[in-house]
């Protein structure tokens, strides 16, 4: 810098989390030229062309594909012990979406065995009616017919609520061989149930890859 007229004293680049650049400069020097304008607009285009290719990169590390999707979900009570009215299966119906590559299907489209290695993304969107007070309730997710994750843990201690609405997600490993049922459970005598409107309903799983 000094006599060479030099006018670009720092440039600071921050990378915000693979979703762009942020370019600011520091002035400094006299008699700055217009080769010396460009000279620095082919810096800034060279910054810009390789964290374009770090982004790049960035989304591509992750790749999220969804393998199975199902809209209309209901009360399964055939396969013991998951069948009393207080501990049953969800039927996943309405199947909009099914890899064969990634999932199968069985025991009445209770049961989706995740035929892939690796993680994958269980999300339920579904609403519960027939609560009694005093009471306590899980939504759980079996791994190989045991708990493995919640999608929803509530009790009805102080209030007993028309609908409950689930919307959640939960993140589980597979070998290539596991398997997995949604599992409502309640101590409830009365048990629980799906409200019937399907416009609350949806099964969603997806493959992560890396």
């Amino acid at each position: 810098m000094g006599n060479s007229g030099a006018a670009l004293g720092i440039i600071a680049i921050i990378l915000c989390a693979g979703v762009g650049v942020f370019v600011f400069f520091i002035w400094s020097g006299q008699n700055t030229t217009n080769s010396d304008i460009d000279d620095m607009k082919d810096q800034i285009n060279d910054l810009e062309s390789d964290f374009n290719e770090l982004e790049l990169d960035f989304n591509n590390s992750i790749i999220t594909m969804g393998v199975g999707i199902w809209d209309n979900l209901v009360k399964n009570m055939e396969y013991s012990p998951h069948n009393t009215s207080q501990n049953w299966l969800i039927e996943f119906r309405d199947n909009n979406l099914t890899n064969p590559e990634y999932i199968s299907v069985s025991n009445n489209n209770t049961r989706v065995t995740l035929l892939q290695s690796g993680w994958y993304r269980i999300h339920l969107s579904v609403a519960f009616t027939n609560h009694f007070g005093s009471s306590f309730y899980w939504i759980h997710l079996l791994k190989d017919g045991v708990e493995d994750e919640n999608f929803d843990a509530y009790s009805t201690a102080s209030y007993t609520p028309p609908l409950r609405h689930i919307d959640s997600s939960v993140f589980i490993y597979s070998n290539g061989t596991n398997y997995i049922e949604v599992n409502p459970v309640t101590n409830a005598a009365g048990g629980l149930l799906i409200w019937s409107t399907e416009v609350n309903h949806q099964f969603i799983i997806e493959y992560i890859a890396s």
